[in-house]
């Protein structure tokens, strides 16, 4: 699993390290002290959550939440934008709320033990956000200067050179949409935008419609020049989209600049899909993460224990519309063209955030067998699907050691 996302590794070393050398002009490393007090600091977090444009429209219930560190219930959805609290072994943490491509992030760190201000963890938290907001202005469609909409425009003309971070993320994408069978694929955009889900308002396409935009979807009609590092479209109106993959991928920068400054205890989350855990709480083997159940947000269907690693949850309540008394949700096949049907949720568990957002949405489309299939070949990755069964939820189970 590893060698097969070590490009998104290599990008995420170098963030690192070019954060860490820009702490150091600013005159903090991670081990001087913080140099502001906490009152300030706070300050600061709450000015550095800016709104961003969205990467798509709507919003949605949380799908899954983590237990509050040392408390019996999980994190309130309106929980403040930043909130401190002790642990019972004297450890302080901190939870700070950020915006972001067009969703709310949310970070929960832990002081390392004797340490009597969060201070310190708020700025690492600040500088870890910084790098996300980076990558968005990179990588978000929405962003009119950013590469991607750059390549959407001009390299069905021409191919188009490219910062190492997207061709090394347009790399990952290919490897997960050849392992999956297309299941996933970022250029699945003509598609989306014909269902009309970027704007919200639901459109049924006419089958020549369809099979028009569908001409324009597929990873193999991308062409990526490793020695001139460019990327060409084959066929014209082609559109990359990383709604798919993004949010993962900002956990995973956003947590290696965290362990970067000796952080080790800490969870994090992208929206409401999306969550990285960092070590585990003190005193606890991990992080206890619920995925809610859909029909009644006051209950959970499922939950697992994260410790260094990451879940992600793709559901087909998150955002759909309904035309002639039939419901299309917005996660489409990108094969047919299709909004899939029969599931109701797809979480994938995997060591990468990268990984395991776009494997949450590989999952959804591929069903239950071809997930249990692409699981017993990929040692380490486990899936919790929801297929719909009437009115009970049924949970499956893949991958664990136990059901």
């Amino acid at each position: 699993m590893k060698s097969r996302f070590r490009q998104s590794v290599v990008w995420l070393g170098a963030l690192a390290a070019l954060l860490g050398c820009a702490a150091g002009i600013l005159g903090c490393s991670p081990r001087e002290p913080a140099l502001k007090p906490a009152e300030e600091a706070t300050g600061a977090a709450r000015a550095s959550a800016a709104s961003a444009e969205a990467d798509s429209p709507g919003t949605a219930e949380p799908a899954a939440v983590v237990e509050s560190p040392g408390a019996n219930s999980p994190v309130a959805e309106a929980e403040a934008a930043e909130s401190v609290a002790v642990d019972a072994g004297g450890r302080v943490h901190q939870t700070l709320r950020y915006q972001a491509m067009g969703t709310d992030f949310e970070f929960t760190l832990y002081t390392e033990p004797g340490a009597e201000s969060t201070a310190e963890i708020v700025r690492i938290a600040d500088l870890a956000m910084t790098a996300v907001r980076d990558l968005e202005e990179q990588i978000s469609q929405w962003k009119p200067q950013s590469q991607t909409t750059y390549i959407n425009r001009h390299a069905a003309e021409d191919p188009v050179k490219v910062s190492f971070e997207v061709f090394s993320l347009l790399q990952t994408c290919r490897t997960v949409y050849q392992e999956t069978g297309g299941a996933f694929d970022v250029t699945v955009g003509p598609v989306i935008k014909l269902w009309g889900f970027y704007k919200g308002e639901g459109h049924l396409p006419a089958t020549d419609e369809l099979r028009e935009a569908v001409a324009r979807v597929g990873l193999e009609k991308v062409t990526l020049n490793e020695a001139e590092r460019t990327v060409a479209f084959s066929v014209p109106g082609m559109h990359l989209d990383f709604g798919g993959i993004g949010k993962g991928l900002a956990l995973d920068i956003a947590a290696e600049v965290i362990r970067s400054y000796g952080v080790s205890s800490a969870v994090l989350h992208a929206g409401t899909s999306t969550v990285l855990a960092i070590g585990a709480p003190p005193g606890a083997a991990g992080w206890t993460v619920r995925i809610r159940n859909p029909y009644n947000t006051s209950e959970y269907i499922d939950e697992v224990c994260l410790k260094d690693e990451s879940l992600s949850t793709s559901a087909s309540y998150e955002k759909w519309f309904e035309l002639e008394g039939k419901k299309y949700c917005h996660i489409v096949d990108p094969r047919t063209g299709l909004p899939v049907e029969g599931m109701v949720s797809a979480t994938a568990i995997v060591s990468s955030g990268t990984e395991s957002d776009a494997l949450s949405t590989a999952f959804f489309v591929m069903g239950v067998d071809e997930t249990r299939t692409y699981c017993s070949e990929h040692p380490g990755v486990r899936a919790i699907l929801v297929p719909h069964s009437g009115s009970e939820l049924k949970p499956r189970r893949i991958g664990f050691d136990a059901p």
